[in-house]
């Protein structure tokens, strides 16, 4: 997967119902770290010196109604989620809406594997079209802060799949009409990764992925969103928005090397090729399908 490098995550504005391409194209990264509103008091010195500090764009709470709830069920799926196999109905779901949707770009949108008309597959769910790609290579150009479609393209998922809770870049900490998945108790940190025979147990398929804006102790911010496919010891398979050299952009599972330091698996964020530790992951069981 490859991108540009002076690219960020984004939330648009108002983005309707948010990808990469082989990470072997490392000459054209985009950078995804979080705005300036929603970075850490902390910033990664890891990303590269040409990176911009680039922010992604304000959230719209159209997609929350108002009192909605969106807190844990109580009524819990008696299964493991899919750990000892067979994936439950609420993970199957996303993924079945991940092998639906994706892959898809700007450059060539496609659902269920064809190709169909501008303005209908997910990056138009999730606020992106070949104009808003090339108005982020004019800010780029100018020198502005211009973001990618990671956030967006997770927020469009998370729609289709009618979660209660929904939320974009910053979603470990802010969500649209209140605060993000780890005030809600919906979040896993990543000391409760569990791995048995090279197969990670948990997160299991369907878990929304957080990575860190790097690799060490000053890597504290969101880096990356995405939704985990497949994890094992040395590969993990994801299914992100926010690859593609703009003006194009692309969104598309893609197999990621991963290495491990101190139990912790580090690989290259879609948006920019760089290594990113994970945060933690968003428990897919704990949300609710019930929103509009």
């Amino acid at each position: 997967m490859s991108s540009d490098p002076d690219v960020s995550e984004s939330t648009p504005d108002e983005p309707t119902e948010e990808s990469e391409q082989s990470e072997e194209q490392t000459d054209k990264a985009t950078d995804d770290q979080p705005a300036d509103d929603e970075k850490p008091a902390e910033e990664s010195e890891d990303k590269p010196a040409e990176q911009s500090e680039d922010t992604p764009a304000e959230q719209s709470e159209d997609t929350a109604a108002e009192g909605q709830s969106d807190q844990p069920a109580d009524d819990q799926p008696a299964d493991d989620g899919g750990s000892s196999g067979a994936l439950n109905e609420k993970r199957q779901n996303m993924l079945d809406l991940v092998n639906k949707w994706m892959p898809t770009s700007l450059s060539n949108p496609r659902v269920d594997g064809t190709s169909v008309k501008p303005g209908q597959d997910l990056m138009a769910k999730a606020g992106w079209d070949k104009a808003r790609g090339q108005q982020s290579v004019v800010d780029k150009a100018a020198g502005k802060k211009v973001v990618t479609s990671c956030g967006d393209i997770l927020a469009a998922l998370l729609k289709l799949w009618k979660s209660n809770f929904v939320g974009y870049f910053n979603i470990r900490d802010a969500a649209v009409g209140g605060p993000g998945a780890k005030a809600r108790g919906f979040y896993v940190e990543r000391d409760q990764l569990v791995m048995e025979d090279d197969v990670v147990k948990s997160p299991k398929p369907g878990d929304i992925i957080v990575l860190r804006n790097g690799v060490g102790k000053s890597a504290t911010g969101v880096g990356h969103v995405g939704i985990l496919v497949e994890a094992g010891k040395d590969t993990w398979r994801t299914a992100d928005g926010g690859g593609g050299a703009l003006p194009d952009q692309t969104a598309e599972v893609t197999e990621r090397t991963v290495t491990w330091t101190d139990g912790v698996p580090i690989m290259k964020s879609p948006t920019d090729l760089q290594p990113k530790e994970l945060d933690g992951w968003i428990d897919l069981d704990k949300l609710e399908q019930t929103g509009s």
